[in-house]
């Protein structure tokens, strides 16, 4: 069973709030059911009966606006933040941002992606800024806050993973009953992981941070450790 990142705060925003409820459902539906590229193949008939409503494609369409790119004569839908929101800026050396990519490539969704214009223009500029100086900046998002060098990355990396990785941070909170203390343990992590850290790739981040916040389980709730 796949698992993928919610936003907590959905419900808060102008756009969920402004849906009729058969099509927050059907927006809600569309996210789970959709490939891991965000790709939806349309099957109205079958989210009916899972949905348990009677909707129709044209409400949909006009329900959702810009949030969704039509293609293939109508028969598939992109959802055009679904892939910042789940992976962030995209790895071509992480098999599941290739296999990504491979699908945004294959359906010329490429310059839907905020962060992309392509992977082979993505890699020249890399190529153009190492000759410069060897540090790349990594991405806009990462409000220079970091960057690569030495195929390395380095910087400000609680702040990305805050940024970037928020559902994942506030998830394992929860998980180690330690919300209450989320300033506190930010402290902690700026303090372990200082600027100039150094990390192989996003993931390396993630799950460090991950492994961290366990750890300061039995600083932050002893009673919970046994």
């Amino acid at each position: 069973m796949a698992k993928r990142f919610s936003d907590t705060d959905k419900w808060k925003k102008p756009f969920i709030r402004s849906l009729q409820a058969p099509y927050k459902l059907l927006w809600l539906y569309i996210l789970d059911d959709c490939d891991h590229a965000g790709v939806w193949q349309v099957d109205m008939e079958i989210a009916n009966i899972k949905i348990g409503e009677n909707l129709n494609t044209e409400t949909a369409l006009k329900q959702f606006g810009d949030k969704i790119t039509v293609f293939d004569s109508g028969e598939k839908w992109f959802i055009k933040d679904f892939i910042d929101f789940q992976y962030g800026e995209l790895n071509p050396k992480n098999r599941v941002h290739e296999s990504v990519l491979s699908i945004l490539k294959k359906y010329n969704l490429i310059l839907e992606i905020k962060h992309l214009t392509s992977p082979l223009q993505g890699a020249k500029d890399k190529d153009k800024d190492k000759d410069k100086d060897n540090c790349i900046i990594s991405s806009e998002n990462f409000e220079n806050f970091f960057f690569v060098k030495d195929e390395k990355i380095e910087g400000g990396c609680v702040d990305w993973f805050l940024k970037n990785q928020r559902n994942i941070f506030e998830s394992e909170l929860m998980k180690n009953q330690i919300s209450k203390h989320e300033n506190s343990i930010i402290a902690e992590l700026n303090k372990l992981f200082p600027n100039g850290s150094l990390f192989n790739d996003y993931s390396h981040i993630t799950n460090s941070m991950r492994k961290k916040i366990k750890d300061m389980k039995q600083s932050f709730n002893p009673t919970l450790v046994r």
